[in-house]
């Protein structure tokens, strides 16, 4: 009976030891967090002085970039040691896919903050001139060098987004880069500024429309009908200084990474067969769907000289007769228009290659249903966003610029003329 008692005895203080070394690694919750993102001037600083002072008792971290001079409330960070500046580092994963670079600078440094137990919220306030996905995606992967799995730490709450409504459309209009504005050390950085602007808004769950008193009422609406299109399902708010109640944009929970992934308004329009509406402010959508190819001399001079400047966004993939193995995505915001791989057509390989990549089994049913005695799987679907749009002048210039009947008979053996970049 003693043997068993000193068993017990020891067991439990075995099951005490334990609790309390786990307690003093692992934070006792986990840390939620709000991501602000916007373009450089937008007013994220604004918006964060008027969080911190109007957090209701809470204690609140809040994370910098250290690229410029921040214009916090110097005497509220200092009192209550809540700032942290981190230098943007970036960490690509070993199959160097972008969609895995990790932000390592923030990893380390939320981390740090979540197992220090003192604070109930925390705000990271990114660059003007950094996409919010990777730093979303940093809470959602584990870095096995350093050790670190946020998503044991902390979890992300909402996504913002801050747009300028004073000079949103001299910017998304603009076809200059972070290097002709000279924001960016990196000789290598071409993003163009309206690609950005673009990226923070689709990936966003909660836009606030800032500087809204320095536009008209007709200005502010049609931006938030165009808002509304680029990403149907966030929640936009107009506001001024960056006031606002901070439970819209701290503690709501809503943020899901899947669903902000398939968020933007193309990719709804290509999910679901598109209906008439009503249009607001002029802003409407349509869809260009086709299996011939495009002609490659048609559709060039087509996106060289007819490209309709109305059109604010457009996405999805296209094909070449010139180039009938390559997927084409192309993506157009404001005055930036890109053609980039997107991989090959399932055509292009035997069904034995097929086999190699694991998704192939999973859609070969609803593949097959589609695929075209001549085209195969290779399919124009293209989504187009705009104001004042002509759906029918459009769809016939696009109709125009791929191959005729006529042309499509001999497309396999005819030499076409492609003025595209050879490595899209």
């Amino acid at each position: 009976m003693l043997c068993n008692y000193v068993a017990f005895v020891l067991f439990c203080f075995y099951i005490c030891l334990n609790e309390i070394t786990m307690s003093s690694i692992s934070p006792k919750f986990k840390l939620p967090v709000t991501v602000l993102s916007g373009f450089l001037g937008a007013g994220k600083t604004t918006l964060l002085n008027h969080i911190l002072h109007n957090k209701e008792g809470k204690k609140v971290a809040v994370i910098v970039n250290d690229m410029s001079e921040v214009n916090i409330d110097v005497q509220t960070v200092e009192r209550e040691n809540v700032l942290s500046r981190t230098e943007e580092k970036l960490v690509e994963m070993s199959n160097g896919c972008i969609c895995c670079t990790l932000r390592e600078d923030l990893m380390v440094e939320v981390e740090r903050l979540a197992k220090e137990n003192r604070f109930d919220y925390l705000l990271i306030e990114s660059t003007g001139i950094s996409e919010p996905i990777p730093v979303a995606q940093t809470f959602s992967y584990v870095d096995t060098d350093n050790a670190i799995d946020l998503s044991t730490f902390s979890y992300i709450h909402t996504m913002v987004t801050v747009v300028d409504c004073f000079n949103f459309a001299k910017d998304f209009g603009s076809a200059d880069t972070l290097l002709d504005r000279k924001l960016t050390d990196d000789d290598y950085d071409n993003r163009a500024i309206v690609n950005l602007l673009t990226d923070q808004i689709e990936f966003a769950n909660v836009i606030l429309l800032n500087k809204a008193d320095l536009v008209s009422e007709e200005t502010l609406g049609t931006l938030e009908a165009a808002i509304g299109r680029l990403n149907p399902g966030a929640k936009l708010l107009r506001t001024q200084f960056g006031r606002i109640d901070p439970k819209e944009i701290m503690g709501t929970g809503s943020f899901d990474f899947d669903k902000a992934s398939s968020s933007a308004g193309w990719i709804k329009e290509l999910e679901n067969e598109h209906k008439p509406e009503t249009e607001e402010y002029g802003i409407s959508s349509f869809v260009f769907r086709s299996q011939r190819p495009f002609h490659p001399q048609r559709l060039h001079r087509y996106l060289n000289e007819r490209y309709p400047h109305n059109i604010l966004r457009a996405k999805g993939l296209l094909w070449l007769a010139s180039r009938p193995d390559l997927a084409i995505s192309f993506s157009q915001a404001g005055g930036s228009v890109r053609l980039e791989s997107a991989g090959s057509w399932w055509s292009s390989m035997s069904e034995e290659q097929r086999y190699q990549y694991p998704s192939y089994a999973e859609i070969r049913t609803e593949l097959l249903k589609r695929w075209h005695p001549e085209w195969e799987d290779r399919k124009n679907e293209l989504v187009f966003i705009g104001q004042n749009l002509d759906r029918e002048k459009h769809m016939a210039e696009l109709e125009e610029c791929l191959l005729t009947e006529e042309e499509a008979d001999d497309w396999r053996f005819t030499w076409w003329k492609d003025e595209f970049p050879k490595n899209i």
